[in-house]
């Protein structure tokens, strides 16, 4: 395992300064990591525990604030999973009771949709980091990625104070750590490079340290994140409080873009306040927690939104079209023969023809507008702003006639059609359910009939009128 450098010290011992050290924390057993979770959910809290266990973690389980800073009271815990809302003793009381502790675990407060600002308001008061809860779980699949950088940024802050205690041992070996370690580690002075580790000139792709001395740190932040580096320089020379672990963008030396995760502590250099800053490249993390998004949102075979997204575009739209008194239409897809398709040429083919369908439904639909897989070989769109309910018709017209093109699958010219149902807001509903039952009901009313392959939404009581 590469040796990792977080102390001010080191850098004191490599160019001759003198630091004192902040509080440390204590050393957590990787080995076993044990987990607190406080749930006033007993369902909820049973069925995060078994996820988690499966995954190797401990979980103990305190149905509420109290109870469950009696637990950290008596047991050490490598961290602490705090639910906002609970009856007795809620989130935000537990963190200021926890974080008020000499030594005390990383906390990760867990809050519902719409709680955003729960969780900015945590992390001031100490939170390492938060989770939000939604309604299909999916939360779950994020909380062990969530979990592991809370133990690393932990594992990190122990393996600093470690570093603190073994520096009377040799400053030539502090030097070596220092130069060694894997995370660029600098020193700014009014702004300006005054030091940087080998690894820092790696991380900011420069020839070497000489090209980079001198130079201003701010012109390294990306212009999307200097408003909040500046912030955190404020905060270390202004106030002298260390920086958390903040994820942020750099630009490198051949101008090229990495995403870092950065931190300070203040220091002074040759008797003038300046700060340590420590860095490292997190472009792999983001990019796993990139694709967990993809996977919780979008169609793993065609690419387009899923019933999640697609609901929550839907219920976006339902509010603005209510907001501004527009007209929508939704649209609910049926491909027919695809499964004659399927099942003849196979499995692979009736992929393939899914992706080509894919193909023809964007290419022929506004950017404005939303197409949706709903499993299987069913499809959703959405059409934005229609002007008249006739515009419907012309889309589903349009689609229809695409869609009956020859598709040329793997060298097999096969033909299919499609049925369409048309619900229109407002007239055919105003909430998600009752738009869509009713697109659904139009769509197998238009496969029964021999004349058009679209039919709207027509309600039982225009039925019964026109008979």
């Amino acid at each position: 395992m590469p040796i990792c450098v977080k102390s001010a010290y080191f850098i004191g011992a490599l160019i001759g300064e003198t630091v004192v050290p902040g509080e440390g924390a204590i050393v957590v057993d990787t080995k076993s990591v044990r987990i607190l979770y406080m749930e006033d959910d007993a369902g909820l809290a049973r069925i995060l525990q078994k996820t988690m266990q499966r995954l190797g973690y401990i979980i103990d389980l305190a149905g509420n604030g109290e109870e469950g800073l009696a637990m950290a009271e008596r047991r050490e815990y490598d961290t602490v999973l705090v639910d906002y809302n609970m009856p007795v003793c809620g989130g935000i009381d537990v963190l200021r009771i926890l974080t008020a502790r000499q030594k005390h675990p990383p906390v990760i407060m867990v809050t519902g949709n719409g709680n955003e600002k729960v969780a900015v308001e945590a992390l001031k008061l100490g939170a390492t980091d938060y989770i939000v809860k939604d309604v299909d779980m999916g939360y779950l699949e994020l909380l062990p990625l969530v979990i592991g950088q809370v133990l690393q940024k932990q594992h990190l802050i122990n393996e600093r104070e470690q570093m603190l205690a073994a520096m009377q041992e040799s400053e030539g070996r502090y030097r070596k750590l220092v130069e060694l370690s894997p995370d660029g580690i600098v020193i700014c002075a009014r702004g300006r490079f005054v030091f940087i580790n080998p690894a820092g000139v790696t991380l900011l792709g420069a020839p070497g340290p000489k090209e980079l001395l001198g130079m201003a740190m701010i012109d390294f932040v990306h212009p999307d994140y200097r408003d909040i580096f500046k912030a955190q320089m404020r905060q270390l020379e202004d106030n002298g409080y260390n920086v958390p672990w903040i994820e942020e963008r750099f630009i490198r030396f051949d101008m090229a873009d990495i995403d870092v995760e950065v931190s300070g502590v203040p220091f002074t250099f040759r008797g003038e306040a300046a700060v340590q800053i420590i860095f490292r490249d997190i472009t792999e993390r983001t990019l796993a927690k990139r694709r967990l998004e993809q996977m919780a949102h979008y169609d793993t075979l065609t690419s387009l939104p899923n019933r999640a997204l697609f609901f929550d575009r839907f219920t976006t739209m339902l509010e603005q079209a209510k907001r501004y008194g527009t007209a929508f239409a939704l649209l609910y897809l049926d491909l027919d023969s695809f499964k004659q398709v399927n099942d003849s040429l196979g499995h692979d083919v009736g992929d393939l023809l899914l992706k080509k369908v894919t193909e023809r439904l964007t290419g022929n639909l506004r950017k404005s507008d939303t197409v949706a897989r709903m499993g299987g070989d069913e499809f959703t769109v959405i059409l934005s702003r229609i002007n008249e309910r006739e515009d419907a018709a012309v889309v589903a017209r349009k689609i229809i006639y695409v869609l009956s093109m020859p598709f040329d699958l793997k060298g097999n010219q096969c033909s299919i059609g499609v049925s369409i149902g048309i619900s229109v807001f407002p007239d055919d509903g105003d909430d998600t359910e009752t738009l869509l039952k009713n697109a659904d009901t139009a769509m197998y009313s238009a496969k029964e009939s021999d004349r058009e392959k679209y039919q709207y939404y027509v309600s039982p009581e225009a039925v019964e009128q026109s008979t």
